[in-house]
């Protein structure tokens, strides 16, 4: 645990980081399970 102490600016930072991997991460997640669910709903007919 070397880097226990952050500035409030890291923190405040981190934080946006993380805000926007969400954000990004639910369009792609949504994307890649629908064409899950067209690619097998295809298959079985």
């Amino acid at each position: 645990m070397k880097e226990s102490w952050l500035t409030p600016e890291e923190i405040q930072y981190r934080r946006q980081r993380k805000e926007k991997m969400i954000y990004l991460l639910l369009p792609v997640s949504a994307i890649v399970i629908g064409a899950a669910i067209a690619f097998l709903t295809q298959m079985t007919y």
